[in-house]
């Protein structure tokens, strides 16, 4: 991407966060009070349906997006208001990237990556000529699989790993997807997380593997392409009933919404409350990969993704 590029990129940034914030501190009250106008000179007496324009600034739904469309073409997207735009170079030609990321204020190819300079390689987990797991720390995790500790696999069979993917919660706390293989028994599939090469917990899933980790903004959680949202302790959340076929791929700036794409939308979907399944927003946008910028801090609303 040339300087001409970055440069345009950073004044549209510029210029439409001022706009974003000043849209997030608007009083909910003139919403409302439009909403009442509307409502007292209707003959029904039911309140109006809620607009998705009203739904995200009462949820304090704000940021700046970039995101590519199905055809990889990068857009920018202004919330709460939804204004979308196609992002053009100084020439005025569409840029197109599948998967990117912003550096700098530069937009960049290839996605974030929550492995660091982990990788799976001979059958351990290094970073660069470090080995930081050994296969047999990986034996160990594998091991504490529920399935596995049940039916009390002879522990002289050694088992296959497969590492589905990779992350890290910080300095010497490596995090491993895999799927394990053992005679007479289907693939399971678990994400482990270390404290060096001590593992301190484990998260099984019988839903399939996990795939394409990615970090919170605060790097308290992970979320899977699945939509399963695996905390620091181990815990994991799993996605509502009901999502259509799609995969999740961020998480909000302040971390409260999850952010899930299919073929024809997207969903922004909350954490659960009170034992009951968390809010669910579409967005009529056809995503294959965003990046959301927040415009201003302290206006988020409600409670995050619980640790």
């Amino acid at each position: 991407m040339r300087s001409g590029a970055t440069f345009f990129l950073l004044a549209a940034v510029g210029i439409l966060a001022v706009l974003a914030l000043a849209d997030a501190l608007r009083p909910k009250e003139d919403s409302r009070s439009a909403a009442g106008a509307a409502t007292s000179s209707a003959t029904d007496p039911r309140p109006p349906p809620p607009t998705l324009l009203g739904t995200l600034r009462e949820e304090a739904i704000s940021g700046f997006v970039l995101y590519s469309d199905q055809d990889c073409r990068l857009h920018s997207l202004l919330l709460p208001r939804m204004v979308d735009d196609v992002v053009r170079d100084e020439n005025g030609g569409d840029i197109f990237h599948c998967r990117f990321d912003v550096d700098g204020g530069r937009i960049v190819p290839g996605g974030t990556n929550a492995a660091g300079n982990l990788a799976f390689r001979g059958g351990q987990i290094v970073s660069g000529d470090h080995v930081v797991l050994t296969g047999d720390d990986l034996q160990r995790a594998a091991r504490r699989h529920p399935n596995l500790a049940r039916e009390a696999i002879d522990r002289s069979i050694r088992l296959g790993t497969r590492v589905t993917a990779l992350a890290s919660f910080g300095v010497g706390q490596p995090v491993v997807a895999m799927e394990i293989t053992a005679r007479y028994l289907e693939p399971q599939w678990l994400v482990a997380l270390f404290d060096g090469r001590v593992v301190r917990a484990v998260a099984a899933s019988f839903r399939g593997p996990y795939r394409h980790l990615f970090l919170s903004n605060d790097g308290a959680l992970l979320g899977a392409e699945d939509g399963t949202v695996i905390t620091r302790t181990g815990r994991t959340i799993d996605p509502p009933q009901g999502l259509p076929s799609g995969r999740a791929i961020a998480f909000s700036p302040d971390d409260r919404w999850l952010v899930w794409v299919t073929r024809l939308s997207t969903f922004l979907v909350g954490p659960p409350e009170n034992g009951q399944a968390g809010r669910i927003i579409r967005l009529p946008i056809r995503v294959q990969d965003l990046v959301w910028k927040p415009v201003s801090s302290g206006t988020s609303v409600g409670p995050p993704i619980r640790r």
